[in-house]
Order: structure tokens, then C-alpha cells, then sequence
């Protein structure tokens, strides 16, 4: 049988080996949180185009009244469209003579890949439905800017 004072440096080591642990996981916890908050602090600047494309085909399928089969053909045809428009609004951002005519270029390529998807007057009607999403995007942003500038000391009730 241990002495009593073996148990009492067997429990302090022990005590010892517990504290020593639980900083580890502690700061393991910490390092990880830290981590973690500053990947979720970059994700929306990163993420902020794919939800508002996202949207947008929600948006558009529904206004297409797209059966699922149309939806799962027409979205990535849909995503690579929305990628080039992006692109060629920044490319030609300068010159906005110059950006009208390649947007009206890749809507027209475009709408040929979309017709064997939707039909003829279905793939028109994307480019309609794309401009009343941006145009209610827009409205939106600017009710937001106009309640944050109002701020909620000029807020009536």
C-alpha cells in the first residue's frame, strides 16, 4: 500500500498533468477560434457574387417556369453566361459604347445555347428577367443606403 505522501505527489502530479492538458486544449481551442473568425470574416466579400448569382437563377428559373430538368440543364449554360458578363463589363467598363455591343454579342450567342434547353421565347425572356432582377437588386441597395443615412434618430414611427 503507497504511503500517504505518495498519494499526495501522485495527486499533485496528476493535478499538474490536468492543468497542463487542459491549457493545451484550451489554447487549441482558442487558435482554432481565432482561425475560424477570420475565415468567416473574409466570406462574404468572397461570397457575395455567388449568392446574388444564385438568386438571380432562382429568380429567373422561376419566372420560366423551368421544369427540374430544363433547371439542371439550363444553370451551368446560365452560370458561364453570367461569369462572361462580368468579365466583359469589366473589360470594357471604359468605353461604354463598346461594352453595349459585346453584351448584346454574348446575349445573342448565349440565347442560341439557351433555345435547345427552353425554346425560342423562353431564351429572350432570360435576358428580360435577368434586367428586372438587377433593376429590383438595385432598388433594394439603394433603400438600404437611404435607411442608413436616415439613421434611427430621424426613423418615424
Amino acid at each position: 500500500m503507497p504511503s500517504f505522501h505518495k498519494c499526495l505527489m501522485m495527486m499533485a502530479m496528476t493535478s499538474e498533468s490536468i492543468n497542463l492538458t487542459m491549457k493545451k486544449i484550451w489554447y487549441i481551442f482558442l487558435l482554432l477560434f481565432t482561425i475560424n473568425g477570420a475565415a468567416l470574416a473574409q466570406e462574404p466579400q468572397q461570397d457575395g457574387g455567388a449568392k446574388i448569382r444564385e438568386r438571380m437563377i432562382e429568380y429567373i428559373q422561376d419566372k420560366l417556369s423551368l421544369s427540374k430538368s430544363e433547371a439542371e440543364k439550363f444553370t451551368p449554360v446560365f452560370i458561364e453566361y453570367f461569369k462572361e458578363l462580368r468579365q466583359t463589363t469589366q473589360e470594357f467598363k471604359g468605353d461604354h459604347l463598346v461594352l453595349q455591343q459585346k453584351i448584346a454579342e454574348l446575349r445573342l450567342r448565349y440565347r442560341d445555347q439557351f433555345k435547345p434547353i427552353i425554346g425560342e421565347k423562353r431564351s429572350n425572356d432570360v435576358f428580360t428577367h435577368e434586367r428586372a432582377f438587377i433593376q429590383k437588386v438595385k432598388e433594394e441597395r439603394d433603400l438600404r443606403m437611404q435607411n442608413r443615412q436616415e439613421g434611427p434618430a430621424n426613423k418615424r414611427f
